[in-house]
């Protein structure tokens, strides 16, 4: 029987933990930003860094300093598509240049707790229920799961994510799906 079959609603852990980098990484906590506001974040970015012709050619953007600084300026406006590639092109060169930051904040001090929330089984017929509760379990070393974030490869998220869970008690295989895992520090 797969997951979710029961009515167990949540995500793979692999993918958990790195929706909790990005947000960590992207997101604002004091505000949110308008569609154009994170453009002309993106667009700064990438204006300022000396990779970024590299990451905006891997993204199959052919615009050139002037180009990208008229954009930045509002004098000229980047198409839909075009606006949403500069957003992945960001966010590429972002989690690559913070990576190295990120893997020696977070194997600081004996590494960095997580908090695990379980699947949400509100769906889930009573007798099929399992007991389940919120879990911490503190990283020691975050080096293969910073470098998996930032190639955003999702299946060695996932390998490593499974890795981590090997090491809690019986139950483990209980948090290979999460509903959600936050970063705490």
């Amino acid at each position: 029987m797969g997951f979710g079959e029961l009515g167990a609603k949540g995500i793979e852990g692999g993918r958990a933990l790195a929706e909790s980098l990005d947000s960590r990484v992207f997101d604002d906590v004091e505000w949110r930003r308008s569609d154009e506001e994170l453009l002309h974040q993106a667009l700064g970015y990438l204006v300022k860094k000396k990779s970024a012709a590299a990451a905006l050619h891997a993204h199959g953007i052919a615009a050139d300093a002037d180009t990208l600084a008229a954009w930045w300026s509002k004098t000229r406006t980047p198409d839909p598509e075009q606006q949403q590639l500069l957003q992945q092109a960001f966010r590429d060169l972002r989690r690559r240049n913070i990576a190295p930051y990120l893997t020696r904040l977070f194997n600081a001090d004996g590494g960095t707790r997580i908090e695990i929330h379980p699947v949400n089984q509100e769906a889930v017929e009573a007798r099929h229920r399992r007991d389940l509760r919120v879990r911490w379990k503190n990283i020691w070393r975050w080096n293969p799961i910073i470098a998996a974030w930032a190639r955003q490869d999702s299946l060695e998220m996932e390998h490593l994510w499974q890795d981590l869970m090997s090491e809690m008690e019986s139950d483990h295989r209980s948090y290979y799906y999460v509903q959600h895992i936050g970063i705490i520090g």
